[in-house]
């Protein structure tokens, strides 16, 4: 007979199909483990003769299915956890693999696909111990693109790496390392100069504040701008005048 378990996992409802006998004492046995032909990493697992449920060679792996061996109802619970398991970790790598994410990012992308807490949470502290999520790394990533080619101010590099849900104390040490390095007057001063020819025909006083505007959208601090817009525009309509 045809047995079918269902379990759920938050919004996420998982049902795997197994034969099995309705005697607890006779348990079904794999009878065979084929590769799915158009997906060779996962495995179709057959009990008593039946197609029961595919699995992912990792969870093959884990729970050491072999052919011959006997599977209770609670080693299928097991599996079935595993499985899901298995899944948002493939799907946390390939995230990974496109680019550089924080914790925090991972997460709110893994619950978008209505993982539960329990699952998300011991995929992320695998990721962690192997190395494939560091936030310190990603945050030095991320100032650096930041500071050499976004020309961002410090400022504003700040407000992105809390966005991306980065710590302060590490967005703070990642940001120190990064513009103690970098010449964030020589990149004002950069930006400036290429917006400065649109501003040739407005009052002096307006060309400034637009500028400063500009500039202070991109994180730079005062100390940094006025001086920039000094030499790339001259003082005319400074303060004072």
């Amino acid at each position: 007979m045809i047995r079918e378990f269902t379990r759920m996992n938050a919004n996420k409802r998982e049902r795997i199909h197994w034969r099995g006998l309705a005697d607890d004492f006779l348990m079904p046995v794999v009878t065979k483990i084929v590769e799915q032909k158009k997906r060779p990493n996962r495995r179709n697992v057959y009990l008593d003769g039946a197609f029961a449920f595919g699995l992912n060679d990792n969870v093959i792996a884990r729970f050491r299915l072999r052919q011959g061996m006997s599977i209770s109802a609670e080693r299928v619970a097991e599996i079935a956890a595993g499985e899901i398991r298995q899944e948002c970790f493939d799907f946390a790598i390939k995230y990974l693999q496109a680019r550089l994410h924080s914790t925090a990012e991972l997460r709110r992308k893994l619950v978008r696909r209505e993982y539960g807490q329990t699952v998300i949470d011991a995929v992320i502290a695998d990721l962690l111990r192997m190395g494939y999520l560091d936030d310190a790394r990603f945050a030095k990533s991320k100032a650096l693109l930041a500071a050499e080619h976004k020309h961002h101010g410090r400022r504003r590099a700040f407000v992105e790496l809390l966005k991306a849900g980065v710590k302060r104390d590490v967005a703070d040490a990642a940001l120190d390392d990064v513009y103690e390095k970098a010449d964030s007057t020589a990149a004002a001063r950069l930006l400036a100069e290429k917006r400065a020819p649109s501003l040739k025909k407005l009052e002096p006083a307006v060309a400034r504040r637009r500028l400063a505007g500009m500039l202070m959208r991109r994180g730079f601090d005062y100390e940094t701008i006025r001086p920039v817009i000094d030499q790339v525009l001259g003082n005319r309509g400074g303060d004072g005048e």
